[in-house]
Parts: C-alpha cells; sequence; structure tokens
C-alpha cells in the first residue's frame, strides 16, 4: 500500500510542476491578448419586455442588457401573480456577420378557473443582422385572459423585443 501512495504522490508532483511550467509561459501580454480577443468577439443582447393589454396598450415594460459570447444563452425570467416566463436566447454569428438567434421559451400560466399550471413551450431559429430588432412571443400571437396585478382587466401578451448588436464597452482600438 505504501508504494502506491508514493506512486500517487509522484504522479501529482510531475502533473503540478507541469503546470506550474506552463503558467511561467503565460505572460501578462498573452493574457491582456486574450481578454482583448474576447471583448472583440462580445455580443450585447438588448431585451424590451413588455405586457400589452388587448394587443394596443403597454401596461408594463422592463429594459434589461446582458453581455455574451456566440453561442452562450441570455436568460430572462418573468415572474407575475399567476404567470412565469422563462426566455434563453442564443445568438450565433456566422462568418458573414449575420446572427442566428435562438430563441427557446417555457411559460407556466394559471388561471382563475383552475390552480393547474398549462406549460407551454416555445422554440424560434430567427436569422437577423446586427442591430436589427426582433419580436419573440413567448405566450404565442394571441393574447390570454392573465391577472397581471393591474387596475384593468382584458387579454394580456408579453412581448420581447430582442436586439443583438456588438458589444463597445471596454473595446480599445488595435
Amino acid at each position: 500500500m505504501r508504494g502506491r501512495t508514493r506512486a500517487s504522490c509522484t504522479v501529482v508532483a510531475m502533473l503540478l510542476s507541469a503546470v506550474v511550467l506552463r503558467a511561467e509561459e503565460i505572460t501578462p501580454n498573452d493574457l491582456e491578448d486574450a481578454l482583448q480577443l474576447l471583448l472583440n468577439q462580445a455580443l450585447s443582447v438588448e431585451i424590451s419586455a413588455r405586457i400589452v393589454e388587448n394587443g394596443q396598450e403597454t401596461v408594463w415594460t422592463m429594459e434589461l442588457s446582458r453581455v455574451t459570447i456566440s453561442g452562450r444563452a441570455v436568460t430572462v425570467r418573468l415572474d407575475g401573480s399567476n404567470v412565469v416566463v422563462v426566455v434563453q436566447f442564443t445568438p450565433y454569428i456566422a462568418e458573414d456577420a449575420s446572427v442566428l438567434l435562438v430563441a427557446q421559451g417555457q411559460t407556466w400560466v394559471t388561471t382563475s378557473e383552475s390552480q393547474d399550471a398549462v406549460y407551454r413551450t416555445a422554440f424560434r431559429s430567427i436569422p437577423i443582422n446586427l442591430g436589427e430588432p426582433v419580436v419573440f412571443l413567448p405566450l404565442g400571437n394571441h393574447p390570454i385572459d392573465v391577472n397581471v396585478d393591474t387596475d384593468t382587466d382584458g387579454a394580456f401578451n408579453i412581448e420581447l423585443e430582442v436586439r443583438v448588436e456588438p458589444y463597445v464597452g471596454m473595446r480599445t482600438e488595435e
């Protein structure tokens, strides 16, 4: 047993020395270059969420901005008194700088008639250009009767307007 422990320690020591040697090869300039490359490829996902009554009047809004990279999702969660919406927006940048925006939505809605939640999913792949706005309706095209804690009763829908742009904060010119 003692020989096995000594052999394990030797292997761990060799691995650690290899990691230390590799770390010595990385310079601060290498790290700065890697961070700058990541920043140059970063994207800003701008989301404007709103609840619209009867397809006309906006009764609630929220603005959100997140930084991501191609292929990494941005998640939005909206919690209401009887509706929960979770949406993931994943931008994929193509070589021609166009964007394939993948929107995956999940909603749970309870109505006054039933305490059981109705679960819905939505999935859309939307080809867009950088800076072009697109609207995603996680509840679908038709408004639903939900109580969203407002003074009025009516049919409401949730609209998520999304715009993907190059991230410009902290970027330095080369």
